[in-house]
Order: structure tokens, then sequence, then C-alpha cells
């Protein structure tokens, strides 16, 4: 059993027909949990009804959630999810609490201690999370970077920066040709 971090995003996708729990680190934390390894989930979410259903639906879940920040500043992620004729998704993806995630010593202190930490490329969107992230990286042993690229929220250097930070990467197909053209 390892402990594991998982850093960024949690929020809800909102479809045209209904409304789900989500975050790609979100994703990561719940499944490596039915897995039995110790997760905790390092994110933000707003003070509001949908961030209260957000953090008790994680804890519920098994996932540790004491490094979830709740601000009175920013809303709980919401991204409106919008399915074309073919199946491809476009997001429309809301400034949001995770974006604000404060580096705090707790936080250091629970991914100095993890076996690793999981991480994506879309909470540096901001450069508040983007530099707390860049921060709990030096800290970790083993960092695991899952690419969510949404455009335009990313950029050739932050993707570079992490890619060569990273001792794992897991990315899809269209992932993989996107960052090949760099």
């Amino acid at each position: 059993m390892s402990n594991i971090v998982c850093f960024g995003e949690v929020l809800w996708d909102v479809f045209p027909d209904k409304k789900k729990i989500g975050g790609a680190p979100l994703n990561v934390a719940l499944r490596l949990n039915t897995f039995s390894h110790n997760v905790s989930m390092v994110s933000a979410i707003g003070n509001d009804v949908l961030g209260t259903k957000l953090l008790e639906y994680i804890q519920a879940n098994g996932v540790e959630a004491s490094c979830i920040q709740v601000t009175n500043a920013y809303n709980t992620g919401v991204v409106q999810v919008n399915l074309n004729k073919n199946g491809s998704a476009t997001y429309d993806i809301a400034t949001s609490a995770w974006d604000k995630i404060s580096l705090t010593k707790e936080m250091g202190n629970l991914v100095k201690n993890a076996d690793a930490l999981v991480f994506g490329s879309l909470v540096t969107r901001d450069n508040l999370s983007k530099n707390t992230l860049y921060n709990l990286i030096e800290l970790s042993k083993y960092n695991i970077f899952d690419l969510n690229l949404r455009p335009p929220h990313y950029s050739k250097d932050i993707l570079m920066y992490l890619m060569q930070k990273a001792d794992f990467i897991k990315f899809n197909d269209d992932e993989l040709y996107e960052v090949a053209g760099f």
C-alpha cells in the first residue's frame, strides 16, 4: 500500500442533461483509493453548496481531504461540457477555487512523506496554483504527470517543465501527438 497525493482540480462537470463530480486529479485519487492505497487530495473549493457536496463525496469515498482548502473568494469549480455530434467534447472552464491553491506547511509535509505526487497540467493555468505545484514537485519523491490538455489552458514551456520534472508521464494519443510536435 502506497501513500499518494493527488494535486489539482476538483469540480463539477455540467453536461446538457446531468452534473457529475470530476477533475482528472480527483478521478485518479478516487481510482487509486479502490486499490487500497492511502490517497490524499490537495485542492480548493468554494464555501458554497457545490463545494460542500464535493467535499462530502470525497470523504465518503475514503480520500483524505484535510488539504482541500475552502475559500469565500472563489466558487467551487464548474465546467460546462458540450458534446458535438461525433462525440468530441469542448469545455468552458470558469475561474474557480482550485485555480487559487495556496501552499501550506501541511501540504508540504504531506507530499514529503508520500510515495508519489500525481498532478496534471490544467491546474497551472493560474500562477498561484502553478507555483504551489512547482513547490510541491520539488518536495516529492516521485512525480506522476497526467497531461490533461484543455486548450487554451496550457503552454509549451509549462508542459516541457512538468515533463522534465516527471518520473512518469501519462497521456492519451491526442496528447502524445500534441507534445510530439514541440
